[in-house]
């Protein structure tokens, strides 16, 4: 997705193996990973990874790290170092880099199989999430687009204007 202006829509069904993969669709795939043969997951919330263009993701992180880490160094965030440490360990344990497969295959490392709440030869739903694409416990999807599909036309207003 780098230097592109295509965004990543749709929804599909996927089952997760008994080795915790599961296959992106091939234009995804190929998006995604350019020449490198790796993507980024990051945890986003319990029930859903999102997988991120390496150099997307690089951007975004070195971004705000360094915003962050400006404030720090000035004295801005004098008096919340237990939001400093918390946000440390978050962004410690946040992302990964993995390889994309022959076939669109990712494996889905151990911390983020828990995260995601998904059981080997269970279902899963990738679903395009604009900028990045998002793995969900089916259950999980639910519950989310059930709660925000009401706020689309505000949005979609508001993102439009």
């Amino acid at each position: 997705m780098a230097e592109t202006s295509e965004l990543f829509l749709g929804e599909w069904a996927r089952s997760m193996d008994e080795r915790f993969r599961f296959s992106l669709p091939a234009e995804w795939a190929e998006a995604l990973t350019d020449d490198s043969s790796e993507c980024v997951l990051a945890k986003e919330q319990p029930g859903c990874v999102s997988i991120w263009h390496p150099q997307e993701w690089d951007k975004w992180l070195s971004e705000g790290v360094s915003l962050v880490t400006g404030k720090i160094r000035s004295g801005r965030i004098g008096g919340r170092i237990n939001k400093v440490q918390l946000f440390g360990r978050l962004l410690s344990t946040r992302h990964k880099t993995v390889p994309i497969a022959g076939r669109g295959r990712i494996a889905v490392p151990d911390s983020f199989r828990t995260f995601l709440e998904v059981e080997p030869a269970g279902e899963l739903l990738v679903v395009g999430a604009a900028v990045c694409v998002e793995v969900w416990n089916p259950n999980r999807w639910s519950e989310h687009i059930g709660t925000h599909m009401p706020e689309f036309r505000r949005l979609f207003d508001e993102l439009a204007d």
